[in-house]
């Protein structure tokens, strides 16, 4: 009892307190580095689609003019599927300025993957889980240092959370990598992108 007291006092140390501070925020600075990038994420994938309604049951979406963006075509390497509205629609649409630039009607693209696995997501992910291992390896050798220091026991707390962080972040990426490609809309056989 007197040994866990002691392992739970604040620490006398210096060494061990930038230690301790230095452990605390890499393991904050990762998780909210992952939530600001799926942010971002969600964000981008809202502000694209602003003005238009996704129908699930009919898989298309539909313009705030009524114009049906349908399916053209899925693109399974990237992840997306691509929804269009016919070119002499928009052509004739008072809001084609502020809507779609090109002579091609307005498209809309729809991620199939969820974002942990798109390329940002996986490389989010990687950097997260650098930074769990790096603040694992620098409470590990901290606990072997200070063993039986007050404050030993805050440095055993870090490594249990590096640690479980760590092991979430890969058993995550080892199941997404597991499942199989994005599933297909409206059964619809994938072409090559035009």
């Amino acid at each position: 009892m007197q040994l866990l007291d002691s392992m739970f006092r604040l620490p006398v140390d210096l060494e061990l307190w930038i230690v301790l501070c230095y452990v605390a925020v890499v393991l904050i600075g990762a998780r909210i580095t992952e939530l600001l990038a799926r942010m971002h994420f969600a964000r981008a994938r809202r502000r694209a689609e602003r003005g238009f309604e996704y129908i699930a049951e009919e898989d298309h979406y539909r313009c705030s003019e009524g114009e049906r963006l349908v399916l053209d075509r899925l693109e399974h390497e990237r992840g997306i599927a691509v929804y269009q509205a016919p070119a002499e629609t928009c052509a004739r649409c008072a809001l084609k300025k502020a809507c779609t630039p090109q002579s091609d009607g307005r498209r809309l693209y729809r991620s199939l993957i969820t974002w942990a696995e798109t390329d940002l997501g996986r490389f989010h992910r990687r950097i997260s889980a650098l930074m769990f291992g790096a603040a694992g390896v620098l409470t590990l050798a901290a606990v072997f240092r200070w063993s039986g220091s007050p404050g030993t026991g805050y440095l055993l707390a870090g490594l249990v959370a590096s640690s479980a962080s760590l092991a979430w972040d890969l058993r995550v990426r080892d199941s997404r990598s597991e499942s199989p490609g994005p599933p297909a809309a409206s059964g619809l056989p994938a072409q090559a992108p035009r």
